[in-house]
Parts: C-alpha cells; structure tokens; sequence
C-alpha cells in the first residue's frame, strides 16, 4: 500500500476513536470532576438557578458547590442517607463529620437519618461533630479539607 493511503487510513481510525469517545461516559462531579455513579453511596444534587439538576459525587462537593457564588440561587438540595441509600432532602439528615469514614473525596460529611442514629454513628466511628446542613459553611469545609482560613474549598 501507498504511504498517503496508510496515512490516511491512520488518520480516519484516530479521528473514529476520538468522535466515539475513548473515555469513561456518565455525569461528572460538577465541583471536582469525578464520575458520579462510580460513587453511588455517596451521589448529591441540586436544582440549580435556572432549573436544572446538577450531581455531585459526594455531600462535601454538593456543599461546596452550593456554599460558592456559583451555587447562589439553587433549591431542593438532596443527598443519598448512608444507611438506607436513599435521596433525602439536606434538612432532613444530620451529617457527621471527622468520622473514619471516608467518600470519594476522602473526609468525608456523612448524611445519617435521625438525632438517635447521627449520634451512634458519631461514637461508633470516632466523629468529632455532629451537623445540620446549615451548620456546614465554607470554614467548615475548609476544616474539613485540610485547608487554612482564606484558602479556596474543593
């Protein structure tokens, strides 16, 4: 065969994987980037200011999000309860923090149904707070992250 045949049989074959997409597939993280249904235990979400519903791979990104400018305007965030795996809307989960539990982003913000259960699981795996969803501020995931005062959240 001709060498500008091969090149162009070459180039036709590059261009076919790149149209079809060599990569992963699914939603990602819209804080981080991380493929949100390889963390399904942890999956959160919003409906965002213009109405549309954005997943996050994890309650510490969804709060992120939702504490930044750009999380300004959003409504009806939920998370995925720990024990029962079920969306629950944020006002009705308390969530443990410091636990030696951790989510895709490492420390992670356990969402646990009910005061009684939250606190077991607190002790249970060595929490240092217990939380409301309104409790969780930017310093606190900051605290949270590792991350001194004035740093930026991820």
């Amino acid at each position: 065969m001709k060498p500008a045949v091969m090149r162009l049989i070459l180039l036709i074959t590059c261009v076919a994987c790149l149209v079809a997409g060599c990569g992963p597939k699914g939603d990602r993280c819209r804080k981080c980037g991380m493929l949100v249904d390889d963390h399904p235990r942890w999956i959160a979400g919003l409906v965002n200011s213009s109405g549309k519903e954005e997943r996050f791979c994890c309650p510490r990104c969804m709060f992120a999000h939702l504490r930044s400018p750009r999380g300004t305007g959003s409504r009806d965030a939920w998370v995925t309860e720990y024990y029962g795996q079920k969306r629950t809307p944020i006002g009705d989960v308390f969530f443990v923090m410091g636990s030696d539990v951790t989510g895709p982003m490492g420390k992670a913000l356990v969402p646990i149904s009910g005061r009684a259960a939250a606190e077991q699981f607190l002790k249970d795996h060595h929490g240092t707070r217990l939380l409301t969803a309104s409790d969780i501020t930017v310093e606190v995931l900051k605290e949270i992250a590792g991350k001194p005062p004035g740093s930026s959240v991820q």
